[in-house]
């Protein structure tokens, strides 16, 4: 039996603006991209947005608000995952380290997730601990952590547990033991960013054995990374992530000219192993998403 496969696209992430000019920045161009991706073959619409002026991420309500009426509007019925990583980033000041240097976006937990309580994604991504991005640091507290999955279950929203490295898992795992996160988890493995876990094979089967049994689990790696990673997961059972996010090539010295072209290379790749991909439909089932209204925010009509 062909195995169902879902495929999330991570359509522009926050990053230099300038590795690929396929990068959609402006609400329009994220919308178009995301709906473009679910025709090629993704469930899952993973979606920052990004400051008009600079190109660069942000954070602005209103931008979020426009993404996800665009995409309703079409009629689509992508699963929207919004990202919850921004307001995370601190620099630590020269001379003095206790005072935020230039750089920094740390912010409340509230302005990291008021979109996601507000708009009502069917997921959200939470990054599941702190790391060393070269000078700045990534900060995910606990606490932070604690109270978003606190808000994210009053708002019945998903969270996609994003994991950087075993710790992470480790400590994902404690949360559902102690109740606060809803089984099935759905947890994605990120290798091959700054100073996190490498994308390499070894780590990928490390990673995987660490997870909680009944983890539905997506992995993606970073860079030319991508497509080993995807088939190795793919072969392992998990489901994939692909998109200009994550890397703006399609082959070695080979710009991607769209995160469409990224879906369509990674369908063809899972055909190769007998898979094929989830539509939004199955993909819900495959998450355990909970029921919603066909008029809910997150959800097309």
């Amino acid at each position: 039996m062909t195995k169902k496969v879902v495929v999330t696209c991570a359509v522009n992430g926050g990053g230099d603006p300038k590795a690929n000019p396929a990068i959609p920045i402006t609400p329009k161009q994220i919308a178009e991209a995301s709906v473009e991706a679910a025709r090629a073959g993704a469930a899952v619409a993973h979606i920052h947005v990004r400051d008009l002026k600079t190109g660069h991420g942000s954070m602005d309500l209103a931008l979020y608000r426009e993404v996800v009426a665009r995409i309703r509007e079409t009629g689509s019925d992508v699963i929207l995952n919004l990202t919850t990583g921004p307001g995370g980033i601190f620099y630590p000041g020269d001379p003095d380290p206790l005072h935020p240097g230039p750089g920094t976006s740390l912010t409340t937990t509230e302005n990291r997730i008021g979109h996601v309580e507000e708009l009502k994604p069917e997921i959200c991504s939470l990054s599941m601990g702190s790391n060393n991005k070269g000078d700045p640091i990534y900060l995910n507290p606990e606490k932070h952590i604690r109270d978003c999955l606190i808000r994210f279950r009053a708002a019945g929203v998903k969270p996609e547990f994003e994991v950087f490295e075993t710790g992470h898992i480790m400590y994902t795992r404690d949360l559902q033991e102690k109740g606060l996160i809803d089984s099935p988890p759905v947890i994605q493995l990120c290798l091959g960013l700054t100073w996190s876990a490498p994308s390499t094979p070894e780590t990928l089967m490390c990673m995987k054995y660490l997870l909680p049994a009944d983890a539905i689990w997506f992995a993606f790696g970073k860079g030319l990374a991508m497509f080993p990673m995807a088939a190795l997961t793919v072969m392992l059972g998990g489901h994939i992530r692909v998109g200009l996010e994550d890397t703006p090539w399609i082959s070695e010295g080979k710009l991607a000219p769209s995160n469409t072209a990224l879906v369509e290379k990674a369908v063809n790749l899972m055909s190769m192993l007998d898979a094929e991909p989830a539509s939004p439909a199955e993909a819900r089932r495959i998450l355990a998403l909970p029921e919603r209204a066909t008029n809910s925010p997150g959800r097309a009509p």
